[in-house]
């Protein structure tokens, strides 16, 4: 575990330093931004010293970049060389869940937001309320950005519903991998058939008990952040170091 926190630190310092030089920043510049001595970057860099979450966080807001920039394509240690070859994977869940809510009703993504505030399970939460924005932003934001882990829709929507919507994000390639759960009211079986024939990742009725809507929300985190692999969170034994 040692060494493998020894890699970890010393890759994470190495994303730092490129991402520095990048910017045309020198070792002082970040220094004075962060607020700590030249020597101090200098073993960030060199991975001398672990950073801390936070200071993760605020070298990202310097640096410009979301958290898991430091942790993409993170090295492991293989035991068996023949595990690359075959493409396996490894659990690299080293950062926030992502999700994108898709909610028309502002009082019901407030809700959620307190769900996830209370479930206490990290997450980088976005919102969107109009339904035919969201297929154009995805495949702009996947230009440049990672995409989410994980996308929570209703199906009742004006203009755009939950199913239709669906449809539309798996016909595209880039986001046909992306989990979609329905969460809504809807209690038609139709609803649920059909939303499990066009691909969906999973069916939750919301819980008319508040408590019990926080719950399901706890529930639903906790399985895609802690239990289920997806394509963010797994990384490639064959890219790692």
């Amino acid at each position: 575990m040692d060494e493998d926190n020894k890699i970890l630190d010393r890759f994470i310092g190495q994303k730092i330093k490129d991402r520095r030089k990048t910017l045309d920043l020198t070792q002082g510049e970040l220094a004075q931004v962060l607020g700590v001595s030249h020597q101090q970057v200098q073993r960030y860099e060199s991975g001398e010293n672990t950073i801390t979450v936070s200071r993760l966080l605020e070298i990202a807001r310097c640096l410009n970049v979301n958290l898991d920039y430091f942790y993409a394509q993170v090295p492991t240690k293989q035991t068996d060389g023949k595990m690359a070859e075959r493409g396996l994977i490894g659990r690299g869940r080293h950062r926030p869940l992502r999700l994108l809510l898709v909610e028309d009703s502002a009082s019901d993504e407030l809700l959620f937001r307190k769900g996830v505030e209370k479930s206490g399970i990290p997450v980088e939460f976005h919102a969107i309320q109009k339904p035919e924005t969201v297929a154009p932003y995805l495949l702009e934001y996947a230009k440049g950005r990672p995409l989410p882990d994980v996308i929570v829709m209703d199906i009742n929507m004006p203009r755009l519903n939950g199913l239709d919507l669906l449809r539309q994000i798996k016909s595209y390639t880039q986001l046909r991998a992306i989990p979609v759960i329905m969460l809504t009211n809807s209690a038609r079986s139709k609803d649920l058939t059909d939303a499990y024939a066009e691909h969906a990742s999973g069916y939750i009725q919301k819980n008319s008990d508040l408590i019990g809507f926080f719950k399901d929300i706890e529930l639903l985190l906790r399985y895609w952040s802690q239990v289920a692999l997806v394509p963010g969170h797994a990384v490639p034994v064959s890219e790692a170091g």
